[in-house]
């Protein structure tokens, strides 16, 4: 069989991923390793590699890679290669609650470490479905067939380039995956709310109650009205918001564009850049979600915009606005 290499393995569930890219690498006659986040007290059965510059078992045979969902696959060196695929394994038993799961990443995690953040776990299950190659639903056949319409299509609006397959094992979930022979978009690029803000968002599988909606605002956002205008969306009045992710700027922070990345309950709005180069791009998000009421979130985020009397007002009134998001490093440069 025509193979990609390496074949990396990810997910956040942890037994079905190992047992899942075990029986890959056995079927395809493949060398497993088992790629951790370097720590005391690991067995001797796992490899711990520097994910920015692996050194890897020399061998012919196809290389099979399991992934600790600690580690971040954007760094990763394996996942970004040419040749390399991305399997992403998920639980059709449990992905509902992943995507809603409060529980951090890491229990463990450093003060500063965001895998040690509330919801950091439903994001890294949300980052590895939209760098994947191919999405891999295992335990599915207890699942109703309502619902498992709904997880494909959540899976196909997260990543519209991806092969999301209902697993009939391992190698023949691979063969599926290689037929069509196409070449995969850059890891970075496959994000279906990447495709969004492009205006390229094209699922492969879609049901009537799983929608997308690009959210395009040029007034920056009050922070005050838009944590109550979160609180609000959170609550399920407009639809389930699954995953929202993109761009912002918040009027009190002014000459940062911010990277606004959100699943389930938890967002993070972060400093991106204050570049010249963005100084044109204010809200654009894309959101992601079940019964989503499209014209509700928009008039509930346009609240939180600044209104004609704020923009009149000025940026040095803007200063004065309650903030009550977390702060950003020191480091971030604000302009006037």
């Amino acid at each position: 069989m025509e193979s990609r290499n390496p074949l990396v393995v990810v997910g956040v569930c942890t037994p079905e991923r190992r047992s899942y890219a075990a029986e890959l690498a056995q079927g395809i006659g493949g060398h497993l390793i088992a790629l951790v986040e370097p720590m005391p007290g690991r067995g001797p059965q796992h490899i711990a590699l520097s994910p920015e510059r692996p050194s890897l078992p020399q061998s012919t045979s196809p290389l099979v890679v399991d992934v600790d969902s600690e580690l971040d696959l954007p760094h990763l060196a394996l996942a970004n290669a040419p040749r390399s695929s991305v399997i992403c394994v998920v639980d059709a038993l449990h992905f509902s609650h992943d995507l809603g799961d409060g529980r951090p990443l890491s229990e463990v995690a450093v003060e500063g470490d965001d895998r040690g953040d509330f919801g950091s776990r439903a994001r890294r299950a949300v980052s590895h479905v939209e760098s994947a190659t191919l999405v891999s639903l295992v335990n599915w056949e207890t699942v109703p067939t309502a619902e498992l319409s709904l997880l494909m299509a959540i899976t196909s609006h997260l990543n519209p380039t991806a092969r999301a397959r209902l697993s009939r094992g391992p190698v023949e979930d691979l063969r599926a995956s290689l037929d069509g022979g196409c070449e995969p978009l850059p890891l970075l690029e496959r994000a279906g709310w990447v495709h969004a803000l492009n205006d390229e968002h094209d699922p492969h599988m879609t049901d009537p109650r799983v929608t997308t909606l690009r959210y395009e605002q040029p007034r920056p956002l009050h922070p005050g009205r838009l944590a109550a205008a979160l609180d609000d969306i959170d609550s399920g009045r407009w639809g389930i918001v699954l995953r929202s992710a993109g761009f912002c700027r918040l009027a009190t922070r002014l000459g940062i564009l911010a990277r606004w990345d959100h699943v389930g309950s938890a967002i993070w709005i972060d400093p991106q850049s204050t570049g010249q180069e963005d100084a044109t791009t204010a809200q654009d998000l894309a959101l992601t979600g079940l019964d989503l009421d499209h014209e509700g979130i928009r008039l509930a985020l346009d609240a939180a915009a600044v209104d004609d009397d704020e923009l009149i007002a000025g940026p040095h009134a803007w200063r004065r606005f309650t903030d009550p998001l977390p702060t950003w490093p020191a480091i971030v440069e604000e302009h006037p």
